[in-house]
């Protein structure tokens, strides 16, 4: 039950530092570099989608309006030998569940290419996707821990939170996304996902 549920929520639903690699690699991070580096290398998306900028060096794309969860861009973006087509961002809530927070990526190329353009990720099989940088934080924990047990759509244990980078192929489309779920809080939501903050969650 839990995997079905997960699944269905997939599929309903410091500035310098960013900027010396490339948006593809920050996104693997999951976390607030990844909208540093989109502020950095923002002139790439002029003729592409309206960005959102604060004044901390961070850039998002304007949420779509019809709430479909995907951001199309009116051209294409080639970045390390991959041609980007939107920006996905979706959430859920699932209650006992947890929440479940996803952004990144739609890609042309296949995930075997996404692979090959980003070699220093250790990617790991994980039933139809492969994920890497697997994080958790446990009850009582104060910094994310590697997690070395993790499994594509199996929810997190209650009181822990998870996130890691996801590469899948959905609908015929690659997707290059975060994910971040399980016992979600503010207080660990907002410092990842500055696009978030203001109540606009």
């Amino acid at each position: 039950m839990k995997r079905v549920l997960v699944f269905f929520a997939l599929l309903s639903g410091a500035a310098s530092t960013a900027a010396a690699k490339p948006l593809t690699e920050t996104l693997l991070r999951c976390d607030s570099q990844f909208f540093n580096a989109l502020y950095a290398e923002q002139a790439k998306f002029t003729h592409a989608a309206p960005l959102v900028k604060d004044n901390q060096g961070h850039a998002w794309f304007a949420p779509p309006k019809d709430n479909a969860g995907i951001v199309w861009f009116a051209q294409p973006v080639h970045l390390q030998q991959l041609t980007l087509s939107g920006y996905y961002t979706q959430q859920s809530d699932l209650d006992e569940f947890g929440k479940y927070f996803f952004w990144g990526w739609v890609i042309e190329e296949s995930p075997q290419a996404v692979m090959a353009a980003l070699p220093a990720a250790h990617w790991q099989s994980a039933g139809d996707d492969y994920i890497t940088n697997a994080m958790i934080k446990r009850p009582g924990d104060s910094a994310w821990q590697v997690n070395n047990t993790a499994v594509s759509g199996i929810a997190p244990a209650k009181g822990s939170v998870e996130k890691l980078a996801m590469l899948s192929l959905t609908k015929g489309k690659t997707t290059l996304l975060c994910s971040l779920q399980g016992s979600v809080t503010e207080e660990i939501l907002l410092p990842l996902r500055p696009d978030l903050t203001g109540g606009k969650k």
